[in-house]
């Protein structure tokens, strides 16, 4: 008898070892297949690879992954028997994100002049995101396009997503300075205020009025003039001209001439630097002169002096505002 209920007993250990060992299997080997975090490349198909566990559970899982937007998107997965009760929840996070640099493509354009507005368009014939609108896009450059002196010039064109790439267009461009180009497009619906020709000698000219007592003129020796009217107590009329070879102006001629009846006149010559910032500019005498008026020279200095720096101020304004170059 004793035997008989020791053999029992052993029996009903031994089932509900086997049992509890039965349920601890099931629940182990519930998991998830693959990684819990994982990183998906923005516009890829998210493939889900599911949970391994018993034949006869039932799975339920709840979440979706839009591969189209950026973000970190849960996979809730639900284990169930076949009776209904709940075993285990797992779950799984899918992060979407965007890696990839814009692009773009070179525009094929060689030729570019000093004073030009340039911008983005004219060194790329497009750019993109393959998430960003082109609208979101940061576009950063090294230059504002508009370049002052000729020779070479480096273009750097930063294009950067809202994710933190970034793409960087170099180039290194040959800028040439035309005069000629330069007045045509800074005046390109005023042209009524240009006017070409040649001298006797066979050069040409570009001349603006650009008022009724101020003109520039371009030579194609490479000499800029500008002259400005002003009435006069000693004459008719009397002008001041400023004139230099370009990237010359420290070595500038400046003129003035005063117009008498007919064609007579008196002028006086003066060399001086242009390019000094002067506080005031005043002469004493000229270098050289054409006196038809039999004009005193004192009396010419002394109507021209308070006239002179406002004079160059203008020019070099004219230069470096208008024209867009800079004024040496």
């Amino acid at each position: 008898m004793k035997i008989k209920r020791f053999t029992r007993l052993v029996m009903i250990m031994l089932s509900s070892f086997v049992l509890v060992s039965c349920n601890m299997n099931y629940e182990d080997i519930i998991r998830i297949n693959g990684e819990v975090n994982s990183i998906l490349e923005v516009g890829e198909n998210y493939i889900d690879e599911g949970v391994t566990h018993p034949e006869k559970y039932v799975l339920v899982s709840s979440g979706e992954v839009n591969s189209n937007k950026l973000g970190t998107y849960e996979i809730k997965y639900s284990v169930f028997t076949d009776r209904g009760e709940l075993v285990k929840e797992l779950f799984r996070f899918i992060k979407v994100v965007d890696t990839q640099k814009p692009v773009y493509t070179e525009k094929n354009q060689t030729t570019f002049f000093v004073g030009f507005k340039y911008s983005i368009n004219d060194f790329l014939e497009n750019y993109s995101d393959n998430y960003d609108s082109k609208n979101s896009l940061i576009v950063t450059t090294n230059s504002d396009f508009i370049f002052s002196e000729a020779g070479k010039q480096e273009i750097e064109i930063k294009i950067g997503d809202t994710s933190g790439n970034e793409t960087i267009y170099n180039n290194i461009i040959d800028v040439i300075l035309d005069f000629e180009k330069l007045i045509d497009h800074v005046y390109n619906n005023q042209t009524y205020k240009i006017n070409k020709g040649e001298t006797g000698i066979g050069s040409s000219y570009v001349r603006v009025t650009i008022d009724s007592n101020t003109s520039f003129t371009y030579y194609d020796t490479g000499s800029l003039h500008f002259l400005k009217s002003f009435t006069s107590k000693l004459g008719t009329r009397a002008s001041i001209q400023i004139s230099a070879t370009y990237g010359k102006f420290d070595e500038a001629s400046l003129n003035y001439h005063v117009s008498g009846t007919g064609s007579q006149y008196s002028v006086g010559f003066i060399t001086f630097s242009a390019v000094e910032n002067y506080d005031s500019l005043n002469f004493s005498s000229f270098r050289s002169s054409i006196n038809n008026l039999n004009l005193n020279e004192k009396d010419m200095i002394d109507e021209m002096n308070p006239r002179v720096l406002d004079v160059l101020i203008e020019f070099k304004d004219y230069v470096e505002q208008t024209l867009g170059v800079t004024f040496k």
